[in-house]
């Protein structure tokens, strides 16, 4: 922030006394982290003992519309420039992230074979991985939950075993593996 000088300050009570106007040119101080400095300045301090607000400070009009509009309307463009790159950054965020949505909830068309409808669900459900456990207790190829029901038929965690128990059950609550598929597209589970 940019200080009077107190010199100008005392000059300025000085020049009360005079009858007439009197423009005195000052210096502003700038105070800097380790120093103040003393630097010219194109303004002026007109001191009219006639008027009743007797202290003016005014900048002569090229140094006012170099020293202070031409840098804050750069800074302001600037500024302008930086926002607009951030909204169109963020609005291709956005519309990827809407590409991906779109493409992840959209299912993949299958032919119509058991062994495509039944790795379907055994990939969303563990990766086709038979050892896969979640959060829930649920276990195996298909997430048996819990997954005790699915250790008492298969304690091994045998992928054929799994395979032969989640067929036995999409078949006895879907009557297949395509209405197994069909439900899990709308609930995504089964």
């Amino acid at each position: 922030m940019r200080l009077i000088s107190q010199a100008v300050i005392a000059l300025a009570i000085i020049a009360k006394q005079v009858i007439s106007p009197v423009q005195i040119p000052f210096t502003e101080t700038a105070k800097a982290a380790e120093a103040a400095t003393v630097v010219p300045s194109n303004y002026t301090l007109t001191l009219n003992t006639q008027k009743p607000s007797a202290l003016e400070l005014k900048a002569n009009k090229s140094s006012f519309d170099q020293d202070i509009v031409a840098p804050l309307k750069a800074a302001q463009a600037q500024k302008a420039q930086e926002d607009a790159q951030k909204a169109a950054e963020q609005a291709a965020a956005n519309q990827l992230a809407a590409v991906i949505k779109a493409a992840s909830s959209q299912s993949v068309a299958l032919t119509g074979s058991d062994a495509e409808y039944k790795l379907y669900i055994y990939n969303h459900e563990s990766g086709n991985n038979p050892a896969r456990t979640n959060g829930s207790g649920c276990i195996g190829l298909g997430q048996a939950c819990p997954g005790s029901k699915l250790l008492k038929v298969c304690p091994t965690l045998d992928y054929a075993c799994e395979d032969n128990f989640f067929t036995n059950y999409a078949i006895a609550r879907y009557g297949s593996w395509a209405g197994a598929y069909s439900h899990w597209l709308i609930y995504h589970n089964w």
